[in-house]
């Protein structure tokens, strides 16, 4: 696999408040076919928060209607409001990816998220 992307998530996302980072996200996951993400913890309570947030990325991914798209931006917003009042912090890059099928090598849109630990410093 071969993957490549911009910058979407530096200290610009980072600084929204969860509600815009919920709006600015589910576009990003709609336009993606894949997802990853990645978890900067081990404890308990960022796991929780961290499936909350995958499920939440899975359904603004697979929502059609706008209602489906306004629920999964509702449920992404509560997941990013329990992060930063975790004290944790989550930035994303949508990029592409060649991933090797049946069919040959396809191109496909790959929204890839961390969430982290808020630096000390900031």
């Amino acid at each position: 696999m071969n993957s490549e992307g911009g910058c979407c998530g530096g200290n610009l996302f980072t600084s929204l408040e969860p509600a815009k980072q919920a709006e600015y996200l589910a576009l990003l996951a709609h336009e993606a076919r894949l997802l990853q993400c990645s978890l900067e913890s081990e404890d308990p309570v960022t796991r929780r928060i961290g499936d909350r947030l995958q499920r939440a990325l899975e359904q603004a991914m697979d929502a059609d209607a706008p209602d489906e798209a306004e629920g999964a931006q509702r449920e992404l917003e509560q997941a990013l409001t329990g992060a930063h009042d975790a004290g944790m912090v989550l930035s994303a890059e949508l990029g592409e990816m060649d991933v090797e099928g049946a069919l040959g090598t396809m191109r496909m849109r790959v929204l890839t998220t961390v969430l982290a630990p808020q630096p000390q410093d900031a």
